[in-house]
């Protein structure tokens, strides 16, 4: 920890508050300025909101933009994405030999997460004394613990196996309290200890965020993200009861589930109302919109378009769902397709607006109404295969009947992985429900590939050539063997600086 207190004992990125376009100040503060920042409250959420950009707009690489390198890293090891070769990013990702390696998003990870943690306990430790109005204090504070929470349950869930696997793993260290040069660095506290970490902060910032504060932007936590990030962290941590709960509480809120119309249109805008948190881009602020290079494999302004979909993920999903529609083969966009001889299966749920820009998705409703169906199905509550079925009528697809025990819990993990695809859950499921990694080689070479073509005067025609076919070809870890549960090729590494430099893990 001690390069990370040597760094952070200095450094703030504040947000101006009179910026719509959330630009980051990206100027040091020295230490009189970190005192004089927190005297007041709107100085504590300066800090609050440059964290949050700092923490989504960071880059070590254009293969790690930001926090969502962290979600991409997740489908990416996962069934049903298949990167493209010879393509920019998460390739090795996709080979299971990123996170093993401890650098790269490993460095990342661990960086923006104690980044982020030592600001908010900055801010914890001194807005109870700070100046301004006492409402306002209380709502920041609750953003603090908010996010100091969303970051412990990322630690959480990806330095361990699932909490049931073993309670008293070992996972990462935790902070509370401002580090300074003179701070000890921490021993690493157990799963358990972590997770509860994360539901503390949570829970309190339930209390202090009021139900009924509006966020000027959607990156802000109000009630009902708090809410929805209280469920995924009981889901995630086995409390059946209290992910029910909240759950529960959300979807009275916000039952909100987009029509095909929505669902088609790119998956970019943090104004789709089934979107409750969202990481906003513009013009002026958009680093964290790279991602989209990525995960659009449709348009020609895409630079990699490598996160196409497993062959065998189209077949999950049957004839009248209009997910299904948006997967076909396709060589890459803008290629001359008289010369064209490969496919990939393209996905295109995520699309760029115009000029390369485009909004994070970070929790949907869909996602808060699966919650609810895998917890009530834990609990053997009749309730659970309506919940799944909401999502899966919104989407015309066939309903599910007489489903119950591990039966349902399957059609749900099911539906997460089709409704959910590209949203950063995949290997985060895997882990925490004690699963392998399911990949198959496409046994197909060829597929026959249409187009049509138009000449000078207008004219059609109709072309069909036979094209490669490209599915799985990453089918088991680096050391050959193959894909098992609970591997650690799955979890995040503690970086090897750390390792070197914190004697106390």
């Amino acid at each position: 920890m001690k390069n990370y207190i040597n760094y952070t004992k200095v450094l703030f990125l504040l947000l101006s508050l009179g910026l719509v376009s959330c630009e980051l100040e990206t100027s040091p503060t020295d230490a009189m300025e970190k005192k004089e920042v927190f005297k007041t409250v709107s100085g504590s959420e300066k800090v609050l909101n440059g964290s949050w950009g700092q923490l989504m707009e960071t880059f070590n690489s254009y293969a790690n933009p930001g926090f969502g390198s962290f979600l991409r890293a997740s489908d990416a090891m996962g069934n049903d994405v298949v990167l493209q070769t010879n393509k920019y990013g998460f390739g090795s990702h996709y080979q299971f030999n990123a996170l093993y390696g401890k650098g790269g998003t490993n460095s990342l990870s661990w960086s923006l997460a104690y980044k982020t943690i030592n600001n908010m306990n900055n801010i914890l430790a001194n807005i109870d004394e700070a100046q301004g109005d006492g409402g306002e204090r209380r709502r920041v504070k609750g953003q603090a613990y908010a996010l100091r929470g969303f970051m412990y349950l990322h630690l959480a869930s990806s330095y361990a196996f699932a909490i049931d696997h073993n309670p008293s793993a070992l996972t990462a260290p935790i902070y509370l309290e401002p580090t300074t040069a003179k701070s000890q660095p921490g021993k690493r506290a157990t799963v358990t200890e972590v997770y509860n970490q994360a539901l503390k902060d949570l829970e309190e910032a339930l209390v202090l965020i009021p139900e009924g504060y509006v966020r000027a932007q959607k990156f802000q936590f109000d009630n009902n993200v708090v809410l929805g990030l209280l469920a995924r962290a009981n889901l995630y941590a086995r409390n059946w009861e209290k992910a029910k709960e909240y759950s529960d509480r959300l979807l009275v809120k916000n039952d909100y589930l987009m029509n095909e119309i929505e669902y088609k249109s790119g998956f970019n805008d943090v104004n789709n109302r089934e979107w409750i948190w969202g990481h906003p881009q513009t013009p002026d602020q958009s680093d964290a919109s790279y991602q989209f290079h990525f995960l659009d494999v449709t348009s020609k302004d895409s630079y990699y378009y490598s996160f196409n979909a497993d062959p065998y993920f189209k077949d999950l999903f049957e004839d009248g769902d209009y997910r299904k529609s948006m997967i076909n083969w396709a060589p890459d966009p803008g290629a001359d397709l008289a010369k064209a001889s490969v496919v990939w299966m393209r996905y295109g749920k995520f699309k760029f607006k115009a000029g390369q820009i485009a909004d994070i998705v970070l929790m949907r409703t869909s996602e808060i109404y699966l919650i609810n169906a895998e917890a009530k199905a834990r609990l053997n509550d009749g309730d659970a295969i309506n919940k799944l079925n909401a999502v899966k009528q919104a989407r015309n697809a066939a309903l599910a009947t007489n489903l119950s025990g591990n039966d349902l819990l399957e059609a749900i993990w099911l539906e997460r992985r089709k409704e959910l695809f590209g949203e950063g859950f995949s290997l985060v499921d895997i882990v925490r429900n004690q699963k392998a990694v399911v990949r198959k080689k496409y046994e197909q070479s060829k597929v026959e590939y249409t187009y049509v073509v138009r000449d000078a005067n207008g004219n059609e025609e109709t072309i069909t050539k036979l094209m490669t076919a490209n599915g799985h070809y990453a089918l088991n870890f680096p050391d050959q063997s193959p894909f098992v549960a609970n591997s650690p090729y799955y979890l995040y590494q503690i970086p090897a600086v750390e390792e070197r430099e914190n004697p106390n893990l």
